[in-house]
Formats: C-alpha cells, structure tokens, sequence
C-alpha cells in the first residue's frame, strides 16, 4: 500500500463533552447531536463503528499491508475453492466480500452499524494483542524457545565451548532474554504483573551480563525494547464515530456502482492501472469511452458482466476512485443484529505516478479514504469506563452472544453468568 494516511479529524471535537461515561450520557449525546436544528448533515444518513483502540485509522483490513491488497485477488478465489459449500448462496461479488468479512478474511469492506448501541459495545473491548496479557504471553513463549536453544547447546556441545563460538547465536539468545526482561519488569512496574517472574529474570539477566561481558549492549537493547512493548500495551481508550454519509453515496447490494467496486477484489493489482488522464477540452460522453476503452477497464467490465449481464459498459472514473456506503443483505443472524451495514472502499491515486494530476493513476495500490466531512464525531470512551459500559449494555441485551449469535457464544455467557 502507498498511501499510509488517516482521514483529517483535526475538525473533530475532543474536549471532555466528547468523552462516553456511560450508556445514557452516550444516548443523550447522540440524540443532542441528531436533534440539532443548525446541523449542516441534512440529506444524509447516520452510521456508526466502534474501535476498541481509539488510535486506529479507518481503513479496510485489506490495504492494511502491501501483500493484502497485492494478494487480494488470491485471497478471494483460494477461499471460494477451499469452502464453496459456504459461498452457494452468494450471488454476487458483494455477497463474497460480505462473506469473507463474516469469517475474518481481510477484505475492501469496513464495517459500520445502524444501531449505536452496537457500535458502543465493540468501542468498549479490549485493544487484542496489544494487551499487557498478550505482550507477557508472547515474552513468555519467546522464553521457551530461548530454553529450547540452550538445552540443544547443552545435549551437543556438553562443554559449552559452541555457545560462545556461535556469536550469532549466542547474541539472538541474550536479546530474548533481554526482551523478556524488560516485559515482565515494566509489566510488574505500570500494571502490576507477575512480580516473581520479573525478579526472577531480572537476576538472570544480571548474571548473563556478567557473563558476557561483550554482549552487554545487545542484553539491555532488549531489555529496553521489552520495557517499551509492555509499557505501550494495557488498556486503551476506545472510540465511536457518528458517521453522516451523503444519501447519494449510500447505495444497496444491488446496485451496478457496487457491482462495480466489488468486482476489484477479483482483478490483480497489476491488471487494474486506470489512466484518469484527459485533455481539458473532450466533451464528457468522449471521456468515458476513452476511459472504458482501456484495456484494464476491459477486464473489470468482464467481470461485472458476468454477474449482471444487462450491465451498462460504461464506468464512470469518479466511482472507482471513490468510498460507497452499502446497505447489504441481511444474509445471516450476525449481520442482522449488528444492523451491518459496510463502507465499500475503490481505488487510490498511485503514489508512484508524477505529481501532474493529468498524469495520474486511479491503483489499487493506492488507498481512497473516508471523505473527512462525512465524520461527524468521534465519541472517546475512556479505558476506565469499558466494563461499566458493558455492564450496562448487557441490561439492554447488547451482549457477545447477541453480537456473535451461535450456541457457542451464549454457551461461554452462560459459564460467566454462573460464574463457571
């Protein structure tokens, strides 16, 4: 991926009155805002998504990384063959997509709800594997591994002599010693986890550095690299947008504009370059054909033609190039009661082409983003306040089995309920 930025927020309120306290002071904000007779968002309709980590950018999971989006079109066609049983419904590109977001996939799609309540619940858990629990765990498998090694050492070279001949070796060992220290000491120190465990490796990593003498700086590097990692980790604000999208961007399942970017997931980067260039003076009709008549357009058109096959050949260049809210069908018991609903993401400009805006691609290399006036706020919900929150929504129904409906969720619920 070249583009690497954030929709602009700097417009975005973040004083206190923007902090979520509990469910009521969210609903009231919400209705405040909604009610607002002066609000210019009139002729639009109202989204939400909630972020477990209030840092994180509003970007599809597939152009997260350059090997997603340089692998999408694999991805889509390696999951169909794996489980087509799970995709026989599906009609359409879209229903693919909808799909493979059900199942983890990474895919163009963000997901966003109709029901704050549901956003408010996903703002309120924890930020995954960047949770002190997470870094420890990681520092302690690392751990095994660095046992592993030296027992090996020891069962071959019984008079140690290879482990100090083996620099390299020697150094990564001692580097991971280090990490871990420096997790479990900045663990114990800010959340106050496993005090023993950090005794313990702190002594052994004053031994180890008295030991080796020479590898003293690679020791403490990870020592310090440890200490960042889990001083960085813990509890994070979460956050809800409010998001007002123009009713001229919202678009249903159905629709050719959607069949459109939804076909992209099935072309590979390198056959989608799509030349936006065009002299001043070329009436609109002659622009579109020229567009459509490159042979990249060609290829998206066969695909779109495939599932609709009284489809218009003609793409309008604005619409690759541009981020769609799609009502999609509530083809499952998980999308109908998070009231789904997904931002479908097109092309980005290619960074790698001239700054003359005559020269320029539309790639999927390039990353379009969520158009800044279309986020009307971002509600902050501070670390502290989550289980509150949770609890609270729990009274209203809003829970992971509601969420994630199946009877392996409300199985796990049961078990907390009765304290199991």
């Amino acid at each position: 991926m070249n583009q690497d930025t954030i929709p602009d927020t700097s417009s975005i309120s973040s004083h206190h009155d923007n902090e979520i306290t509990s469910v009521v002071a969210f609903i009231n904000a919400i209705k405040e805002d909604i009610d607002d007779p002066f609000s210019e968002n009139r002729g639009t309709e109202v989204f939400y998504r909630g972020h477990a980590d209030e840092s994180w950018d509003l970007k599809p999971s597939i152009v997260r990384s350059d090997k997603g989006i340089k692998n999408e079109h694999l991805l889509f066609r390696d999951m169909v063959a794996h489980v087509p049983q799970d995709f026989s419904e599906c009609k359409s590109a879209l229903d693919y997509l909808v799909q493979m977001q059900h199942y983890g996939l990474p895919t163009r799609l963000l997901d966003v709800t109709t029901n704050p309540l549901v956003a408010l619940y996903f703002a309120c858990q924890p930020a995954g594997d960047t949770t002190v629990s997470g870094i420890v765990n990681a520092a302690f498998d690392a751990a095994y591994g660095i046992a592993f090694d030296a027992e090996a050492y020891a069962e071959n070279y019984p008079d140690g002599s290879s482990i100090s001949s083996n620099s390299d070796r020697l150094e990564a060992i001692l580097s991971s010693v280090g990490v871990l220290a420096g997790v479990l000491t900045a663990a114990n120190t800010k959340h106050e986890e496993n005090p023993i465990g950090a005794r313990m490796v702190s002594c052994i990593v004053a031994s180890l550095i008295k030991e080796f003498p020479d590898l003293a700086a690679e020791i403490q590097a990870g020592v310090d690299a440890g200490k960042k990692a889990a001083i960085e980790a813990g509890p994070k604000d979460g956050a809800v947008y409010l998001f007002s999208v123009p009713e001229n961007r919202v678009k249903h399942y159905d629709s050719e504009t959607v069949s459109i970017l939804s076909n992209l997931a099935k072309c590979d980067d390198s056959d989608i370059d799509f030349s936006t260039k065009q002299s001043s003076d070329e009436e609109e009709h002659n622009r579109l054909e020229e567009f459509n008549e490159q042979p990249s357009i060609q290829i998206l058109l066969h695909q779109v033609e495939e599932e609709k096959p009284y489809f218009s050949p003609l793409i309008d260049p604005h619409d690759l190039g541009s981020v769609f809210l799609v009502k999609a069908k509530y083809g499952n018991p998980r999308i109908t009661n998070q009231a789904g609903a997904f931002f479908l993401f097109g092309l980005g400009i290619d960074q790698d082409d001239p700054l003359d805006l005559e020269e320029q691609s539309l790639a999927k290399g390039g990353h379009v983003e969520i158009p800044s006036d279309w986020i009307r706020h971002k509600f902050i919900v501070p670390k502290e306040k989550k289980t509150k929150i949770l609890e609270e929504l729990a009274h209203l129904g809003i829970t992971e089995s509601y969420i994630y409906p199946g009877i392996e969720q409300y199985a796990k619920e049961l078990k907390k309920r009765y304290n199991l």
